[in-house]
């Protein structure tokens, strides 16, 4: 008994020597990668309507991923830089600032993107570009920078796009690179992301000349008969130097070389999707993110489905073979990544920024009341009206979108009188497809009730950039003056695809509520670490059992 006894003590204390000299480690559940993708202006209803033309990427996320069918941005301003902050940080822009892709600077007397900031310098990849982009507009953290702040410091984040306002949110305020493509031809940074450009990058880059596809066809990839609607669709305003239906070709203005407007024939391309792709594959690889033993993110934000969509619109053959290349560029970026750090260790969240709003031409031959918006009739409309108050104008400082910027000491007698508020209101309701307006302080100090619709606005307003005035546009009338936009609460604005893949995730169809703010949260949760002003929920029904503590997997 004794001596049972002393051996059960001396394999303790033989035990615990053991632990303190090895400690024991949990079971590896953190993804070693994120890889978070927008796609650029990609309505919701296009996964229903186009899947049958895609094999690879998009379908490997519809038949292997978790897709949340009812996903959608609950702000009203669903524009690039509200979508792609948003889903960096997982809140709204009421929080984030974010508000649009720009707005009236006030003190400045200017409008001003979301991302200018004049203490900075871009860096051009082999060219001059002009110039300053950062975060410092942003009030928040991004997942990478928590990630790198919370993990480790030895966390790596790259983002590319062919806009800033999307990159940067993606990358954060510290990621290893960020770059965006400057109409100039130019890959950019900033020195607020790297005090020079990053060798990594310079050297795809250098290896790789986007003008190496001067002079390509585009193409449709698969028979005319295997597409949808007509060719060419209605109401198309083809960019320059491109034709209103197939085939494209990317021969600039026709001389022998490249020029500004090959540029921006490329960045209408699918070529412009690969080549982010690519770059994105190839940057990760030679930072090593195979070998780094905490967890990296990988942003990439595809943009040609927007340029392609403003000018041919929802319904042509250009918009479903941007579709059908991306699903082919995203299955060879899946097989990169699966030799690259392993199937199974990584997570890829898949959503858009925004969707679209149907060709006012093409809505109204279908029977929908749509139409264009004239922003100068908005404008002369309030000034007329707040002539009669305070005489002769100007009054309004600047209309942004939306937004309705009052001069100073016109705003603060605007708020205060519900009579001229009224009378402003009857003078924009008589212009076709304005469906009244909001002050911006009702909104800031505004209590919502469910299923006001007013809601949708008070999560896009912060009360120092945001206009005195939110004029509302009546569905399906759009302020451009061609082709078709976006940046409206309705759905086919604020509907689009939600898929998440690997790691953690479980597989399936969801028809929960849920929105692009949740991913930051879900991917922070399958981190370990926590998100300071998140507005967005963890999307616990999609995640595995192991990933969930006990109680929380029973309840599910």
């Amino acid at each position: 008994m004794i001596k049972s006894r002393f051996q059960r003590i001396t394999l303790t204390i033989a035990v615990a020597a053991l632990l303190v000299a090895r400690p024991l480690t949990a079971p590896d559940r953190t993804p070693k990668l994120f890889v978070v993708l927008m796609v650029d202006q990609f309505r919701a209803d296009y996964v229903d309507r186009f899947q049958r033309q895609w094999t690879q990427g998009l379908k490997r996320l519809v038949t292997s991923g978790a897709w949340f069918r009812r996903a959608a941005y609950p702000y009203a301003n669903t524009v690039t830089c509200a979508g792609h902050a948003s889903v960096g940080t997982g809140s709204v822009p009421a929080t984030h600032g974010m508000i649009l892709n720009s707005w009236w600077d006030r003190d400045a007397g200017a409008t001003v993107t979301c991302t200018a900031d004049a203490s900075v310098t871009n860096l051009g990849y082999g060219k001059p570009v002009i110039g300053g982009d950062s975060l410092a507009r942003l009030q928040t953290t991004t997942l990478a920078d928590e990630l790198r702040a919370q993990l480790s410091p030895a966390s790596h984040a790259i983002a590319f796009s062919l806009k800033a306002r999307a990159a940067a949110p993606l990358g954060g305020k510290h990621p290893d690179a960020v770059a965006w493509f400057d109409d100039s031809g130019a890959w950019t940074t900033s020195t607020a992301f790297s005090s020079a450009l990053v060798p990594q990058v310079s050297e795809f880059i250098a290896a790789h000349p986007v003008e190496g596809d001067f002079g390509k066809r585009w193409e449709r990839t698969l028979p005319k008969d295997a597409y949808l609607f007509e060719d060419a669709a209605v109401g198309v305003t083809a960019p320059a130097g491109m034709s209103a239906a197939f085939p494209h070709l990317l021969n600039g203005s026709g001389g022998s070389a490249p020029d500004s407007i090959f540029y921006e024939q490329w960045q209408s391309s699918p070529f412009s999707d690969e080549y982010l792709a690519a770059m994105a594959l190839d940057v990760a690889t030679r930072l090593h993110f195979q070998s780094i033993g905490s967890t990296n993110l990988l942003g990439i934000s595809f943009s040609a489905l927007d340029k392609v969509g403003h000018d041919y619109g929802p319904n042509s053959h250009e918009i479903q073979d941007v579709l059908i290349r991306l699903d082919r560029t995203l299955g060879v970026l899946f097989a990169g990544l699966d030799r690259l750090v392993g199937p199974g260790n990584y997570t890829v969240a898949l959503t858009a920024d925004h969707g679209v709003a149907p060709i006012p031409e093409r809505a109204r031959a279908e029977g929908i009341p749509a139409g264009r918006v004239e922003t100068a009739e908005i404008v002369a409309a309030l000034e007329a009206s707040l002539a009669k108050e305070f005489g002769p104008g100007p009054h309004v400082a600047q209309y942004v979108h939306s937004e309705v910027y009052l001069r100073p000491g016109v705003a603060e007698k605007v708020k205060s009188n519900p009579q001229i508020v009224a009378s402003l209101d009857a003078a924009v309701r008589a212009i076709p497809g304005i469906d009244g307006l909001f002050v911006g302080e009702t909104l800031a100090n505004m209590a919502l009730m469910n299923g006001d619709r007013r809601a949708a606005f008070v999560r896009s307003f912060v009360p120092a950039r945001s206009g005195d005035l939110t004029v509302v546009y009546r569905p399906y009338w759009i302020d451009s003056d061609t082709g078709t936009s976006h940046g409206t609460p309705y759905e086919y604005d604020a509907r689009v695809p939600l898929f998440l893949l690997g790691k953690g995730i479980a597989a399936g169809e969801y028809l929960s509520d849920a929105s692009p703010i949740d991913v930051a949260p879900t991917l922070a949760f399958l981190a370990g670490v926590t998100l300071p002003r998140a507005d967005g929920r963890v999307l616990i029904e999609a995640l595995t059992t192991e990933m969930l503590p006990a109680h929380a997997s029973s309840a599910r």
